[in-house]
């Protein structure tokens, strides 16, 4: 296990919001979870249903960070959703919450504080 994945459920109780695209990873993972048989289909529309409807987590909206974030990610030569990240947190003042060194690096490099 990566270093800090131990205190996920920590920071999530603490209260984290994130981007749209976010959400869309999670259903991927659990639809590879339905694949492997290691979760039960209800129990992945539920969590499904939680994310989209906003009670497990705020959502934001990624297209309205999409710009600075796309200058962003040529300036620094990080992925764009890498950037994303980085640019919500900065425009919510909030720390960003990633296990990703170079990530971490650029978002104090721009002003992010990264969670410890």
């Amino acid at each position: 296990m990566r270093r800090g994945w131990d205190r996920v459920a920590e920071v999530m109780k603490e209260g984290v919001v994130t981007l749209d695209l976010g959400i869309k990873e999670v259903v991927n993972a659990l639809w590879k979870k339905i694949m492997r048989n290691e979760i039960a289909l209800n129990t992945a529309l539920t969590i499904v249903r939680d994310l989209v409807e906003e009670k497990a987590i705020p959502i934001i909206d990624q297209w309205r960070l999409l710009t600075k974030a796309f200058s962003l990610a040529v300036d620094e030569k990080i992925t764009i959703y890498d950037a994303l990240f980085i640019v919500a947190a900065k425009e919510m003042g909030t720390e960003l919450v990633t296990s990703d060194r170079k990530q971490m690096e650029v978002a104090i490099r721009n002003g992010v504080k990264p969670f410890t």
